[in-house]
């Protein structure tokens, strides 16, 4: 006759479990850190998709009105919607602003969507956390124009310690490129001191191009 087998006893063992445990720590002490990186990165990609938007609705209002906005900084761009090239919404109000920055910071922060662009007098570089060309000290001669000509760009105004992101600033061009400046490779270029936390956008920016941009 044969004796009955045993039957093995299922889970985990004290030493397999620690080993799990131990695996689960090394990954977190590797990806952790990387969080804030990785939530910034996709910040910046919708940063860029909303100049993107911001430059085709300039192509629309150069079609329906044969110039680009004449109006300087923040209200330079939201003439999109004060003349109504886009239709104000919720959706294209958010366009005109970086989803970097926390809307709480801004003026419009307690106001309804729909009433943030919609009265062109009223808006400043409080309404935005974008800059917009200084129309009116260094006027376009053309649009779309010269891949040199910044058109809007995050402002990195409200701390001296960190802009809209981590360290990049995107930027829209005349010629619809989206390009961005690295806080790391200015310093490696000496562009600006090592020290310079935040790259400033205006005319007191230590770069030539922005300072052709308007936070006002």
């Amino acid at each position: 006759m044969h004796s009955p087998s045993k039957s093995r006893r299922g889970g985990f063992t004290l030493i397999e479990l620690l080993a799990v445990i131990l695996i689960i720590s090394i990954l977190m002490m590797f990806l952790l850190p990387r969080i804030p990186e990785a939530i910034d990165r996709s910040k910046v990609t919708a940063c860029k998709k909303n100049l993107q938007e911001i430059y085709s609705g300039l192509m629309i209002h150069q079609d329906k009105h044969g110039r680009v906005p004449d109006k300087s900084g923040a209200q330079f761009f939201a003439t999109l919607i004060s003349k109504g090239v886009w239709e104000n919404t919720e959706a294209t109000a958010q366009k005109l602003t970086c989803p970097g920055v926390d809307l709480g910071s801004l003026a419009i922060g307690s106001m309804e969507p729909s009433e943030w662009f919609a009265d062109i007098d009223s808006v400043d570089g409080t309404y935005s956390s974008y800059a917009g060309r200084d129309m009116k000290n260094s006027p376009l001669k053309k649009f779309p124009g010269s891949g040199k000509e910044p058109l809007v760009a995050d402002d990195n105004d409200g701390s001296e310690e960190e802009g809209n992101h981590r360290t990049t600033t995107v930027v829209l061009y005349a010629d619809g490129n989206v390009g961005t400046h690295e806080l790391y490779e200015l310093q490696e270029k000496g562009d600006i001191d090592k020290e310079t936390l935040v790259l400033k956008v205006g005319p007191d920016s230590p770069l030539e191009e922005l300072r052709k941009l308007s936070l006002d």
